[in-house]
């Protein structure tokens, strides 16, 4: 199972310093958090039920942060968990991850989902009820400028003649798609992989079968059966070696972690952080 490293609510100055720690370590990538502009007093309540922010949590921009963190690495892959399209319009998203992408030798995953905090999608003037259709639109238009640099769509919500972004990727780019819900899993078969995020055990165990049989059915119908697919799981239980063993056995492939208590003082420093980080690898890695 590969171990991505969870970073958000931090500092920007220490960003760099913690993917050099986590090149050194055992860990195959780091995944970053996305929020754009938090609106105050927001309503929206995050799925698992607690809102783990507020307007003043710090969220630097997912993709430039990636850039640079790449920049600094060379073995490390690096995915925004996720990024929420639907708040945004999908040339400018073709554009920007695509050049990371590129620009780091493909150590980059474009993890998407339709989000929660509605709020923040009508701020950034999307409408929110109908997110998850506008949402594959999306993905289809990010996909075909990725594959050969040229898009055309006459859908629902994005209705356009041929357009190009150049200069265009020379291998896939993967899209792996977070979500629970019916049309998220069917999504995320479709696609290059799943993100489950932070499910209870039971859960999961629901999950995964459904998951296995949206993706058949995607292949049965000329799905794209040839390229490689990830089983992402974020467990609520107490990380263990036997806990990601376990995970394994029923088909997941990568997990996230968060390698220090956030928001807890005593993690501050970054020799903290490397201790923490160090801790976790040795008792669950591996």
């Amino acid at each position: 199972m590969d171990f991505w490293l969870a970073v958000m609510f931090e500092d920007n100055s220490q960003l760099l310093d913690i993917a050099r720690a986590s090149a050194e370590m055992a860990y195959a990538g780091i995944a970053v958090a996305d929020h754009v502009a938090v609106p105050h007093g927001f309503t929206s309540v995050h799925p698992s039920g607690e809102n783990p922010f507020d307007h003043r949590t710090n969220f630097p921009d997912p993709l430039t942060t990636i850039a640079a963190m790449a920049a600094v690495t060379t073995r490390l892959r690096f995915m925004p968990y996720v990024y929420i399209l639907p708040m945004r319009e999908p040339f400018s998203v073709a554009k920007q991850a695509g050049t990371v992408a590129m620009l780091s030798d493909y150590r980059f995953v474009l993890g998407v989902g339709a989000g929660w905090l509605r709020e923040e999608i009508v701020l950034l003037g999307h409408e929110p009820r109908r997110r998850g259709k506008r949402m594959d639109e999306m993905i289809e238009i990010i996909r075909q400028f990725w594959d050969g640099g040229i898009a055309e769509l006459h859908g629902d919500f994005y209705d356009f003649g041929p357009a190009s972004i150049f200069p265009a990727p020379d291998r896939r780019i993967p899209i792996w798609v977070g979500g629970k819900s019916d049309a998220a899993l069917r999504r995320a078969a479709r696609n290059d992989g799943w993100v489950g995020m932070n499910y209870d055990l039971d859960e999961i165990d629901h999950l995964l079968p459904k998951l296995r049989d949206e993706r058949a059915r995607h292949i049965d119908a000329g799905g794209n059966a040839d390229t490689p697919f990830e089983t992402l799981v974020i467990a609520n239980a107490v990380p263990t070696r036997d806990l990601y063993r376990s995970l394994a056995d029923k088909g997941v492939t990568s997990t996230v972690c968060v390698g220090w208590a956030l928001g807890d003082p005593s993690a501050a420093t970054l020799s903290a952080k490397r201790a923490s980080m160090e801790a976790f690898a040795n008792e669950c890695m591996g």
